[in-house]
């Protein structure tokens, strides 16, 4: 995980990228939680990729504020 922040830091298409992944990610799993319609199965799988989805937004955010453009 620390190599691909050390990545990022240096490729900020690599950041943004993982960022508009991210979105997608949790996106996806919002819309299926929705169609999960009590499938307890479904709607712990999409929770945890909920999860994945925001600390794949956070920390190309965060990579990208820590090397900003000059």
């Amino acid at each position: 995980m620390q190599a691909l922040f050390d990545k990022m830091k240096s490729n900020r298409r690599l950041a943004i990228a993982v960022v508009v992944a991210g979105t997608l990610l949790f996106m996806l799993a919002s819309a299926s939680r929705q169609a999960a319609a009590g499938s307890w199965l479904v709607e712990l799988l999409s929770s945890l990729c909920m999860l994945l989805g925001i600390a794949g937004q956070f920390l190309g955010l965060v990579a990208l504020l820590k090397n900003p453009r000059r």
